[in-house]
């Protein structure tokens, strides 16, 4: 839009100049249109070699007859235009050379030409300053945009990772507590329990007593045993997967791990442990043997079982002696799976370890057996 407006107060000059030669030929009027025409094709294709070639066009034709010359003006604007915003020094040559032919072909009033022309090359360097600063702003602020986008990111994932510490933490004082209930009033009730025994037998032949004791004893039996379902209760939620899936990846050592375990509703305890324990698994041998630096957990709960991926980008070794192989770490991983009735392959090129657990268990060890 700014170009349009000083090329039409351009145009408004090469009227004057026209005018003012007196002459009001119509080869000179055929010149004028041919400039305005391939202006406006340089416009169109501005940046193209096409666009330069209309101003060279008019420019090397225009060298040999005076007659161009009110129509230089806008010739001048596109090369001059072109000139700055190309930044390369060749470029202001065919620029300057529209003010030579002024002394060249002698026209009508001279000084005119001369301010129509200088004012041509100012609005030309002027509107390329304002589309080069523009295009430094967009610049800006497309990265300023692009940053914001990454600071968010990061400060989700940071609001994230606190989360999952949260819930860490108070899954780790869980465990404490029920660790403690049952190292301590655990142990109470164990005492009072092989006391009320003792004493059975002690007053066994005092029929009223030992009936006193058969009820307290019963009664601490049921305590104990209601202490112990509170326990395994809280070491039980003690499990969460994703929980630990995350937490397993930001200290396992790799730089880069992304977590995926969006599940619909938890698995069992004993399931969520034994992918957790092929989670960490999988994430040491990554590092110790694979020197990974990248990897991935994806945990998917299908309608017939629950699936554990585990990838990275370490080096592999023998496909066969990953899938078959007998270490410490390869049974322990395929001996928690198999124990509930699941299959544990390992495949190479990308490492990638996949754990499969039926959810109908005695199914799954049916078929397995």
């Amino acid at each position: 839009m700014r170009a349009l407006a000083d090329k039409t107060a351009i145009f408004v000059g090469c009227v004057v100049l026209l005018l003012l030669s007196g002459q009001g030929h119509a080869s000179q009027i055929c010149w004028l249109l041919s400039a305005l025409a391939l202006s406006g094709f340089s416009s169109s294709f501005e940046g193209t070699r096409f666009a330069t070639s209309c101003a060279l066009i008019y420019l090397a034709a225009g060298c040999f007859s005076p007659l161009s010359l009110p129509g230089m003006a806008l010739v001048l604007y596109d090369l001059t235009r072109t000139a700055a915003l190309s930044r390369q020094v060749y470029a202001w040559l065919p620029a300057l050379v529209p003010y030579p032919l002024i002394l060249v072909h002698r026209p009508v009033e001279p000084a005119v030409y001369l301010v129509v022309y200088v004012l041509a090359g100012t609005l030309a360097i002027r509107s390329a300053q304002v589309d080069d600063t523009r295009a430094r702003l967009y610049t800006v602020r497309d990265d300023l945009q692009e940053r914001l986008h990454e600071l968010q990111d990061s400060n989700a994932q940071l609001v994230e990772s606190q989360d999952y510490e949260a819930r860490a933490a108070t899954l780790a004082e869980r465990t404490r507590i029920a660790r403690d209930i049952h190292d301590n009033v655990g142990h109470l009730l164990t005492r009072l329990i092989f006391r009320v025994k003792a004493l059975q037998i002690v007053h066994k032949d005092d029929g009223a007593i030992v009936s006193e004791l058969d009820d307290i004893g019963a009664t601490l039996d049921e305590a104990l045993d209601s202490m112990r379902r509170s326990v395994h209760t809280l070491a039980d939620e003690s499990a969460d997967l994703p929980v630990t899936l995350n937490l397993l990846g930001q200290r396992c050592g790799i730089d880069d791990v992304v977590v995926d375990c969006a599940l619909d509703e938890s698995p069992p305890p004993a399931v969520a442990q034994s992918l957790i324990a092929v989670a960490r698994e999988a994430l040491t041998n990554a590092v110790r043997h694979g020197h990974a630096h990248s990897a991935r957990i994806k945990v998917t709960d299908y309608p017939a079982f629950w699936q554990l991926i585990v990838q990275n980008d370490g080096t592999a070794g023998d496909e066969d002696r990953l899938d078959h192989g007998t270490g410490m770490g390869l049974r322990s991983m395929r001996e928690r799976v198999e124990s509930l009735g699941g299959v544990l392959r390992i495949k190479g090129a990308p490492v990638t370890v996949f754990a499969t657990i039926p959810k109908d268990q005695r199914k799954g060890q049916g078929q397995h057996d």
